[in-house]
């Protein structure tokens, strides 16, 4: 018997956490980690570009550098300006600038038409009864 687990109800090897149970965890953390890449592509249009810089740049002591170095491609703040421009020349920073650019980003309409919330037709409206035939 390992010293110090009588009466606990373990049997004094090992244990801890689950992986499984870490791995749901990391993974809730990772979902609001990044902003979603239609968020950012729609950010990144040249009418939308300069607000969203002005909003994403306002002074906040909870933020790196104080909120005013931000990257609008990876929707990232660094500690100083330097800290900035050496990420624009990064490859993670390249890669994530051309997938914005290349790929484009579902709308709503086609969201919903892929979760099946599409409108459905079944060729009459349904909200009024169908015209009765007469012969």
């Amino acid at each position: 018997m390992v010293k110090g687990t009588r009466g606990t109800g373990h049997k004094g090897h090992g244990g801890g956490k689950s992986r499984t149970n870490k791995d749901h965890r990391m993974d809730s953390k990772l979902i609001t980690k990044h902003r979603w890449d239609d968020i950012v592509a729609e950010q990144l249009l040249p009418e939308n570009a300069e607000k969203a810089t002005a909003e994403a740049t306002e002074l906040d002591p909870d933020k790196p550098g104080l909120g005013q170095f931000y990257c609008l491609s990876c929707a990232k703040y660094f500690i100083s300006a330097r800290a900035l421009a050496d990420h624009s020349k990064t490859p993670k920073h390249k890669r994530r600038l051309k997938m914005l650019k290349t790929t484009k980003p579902y709308s709503h309409e086609e969201a919903r038409a892929a979760a099946g919330c599409g409108p459905s037709d079944h060729g009459y409206d349904r909200r009024e009864p169908p015209a009765r035939m007469e012969i």
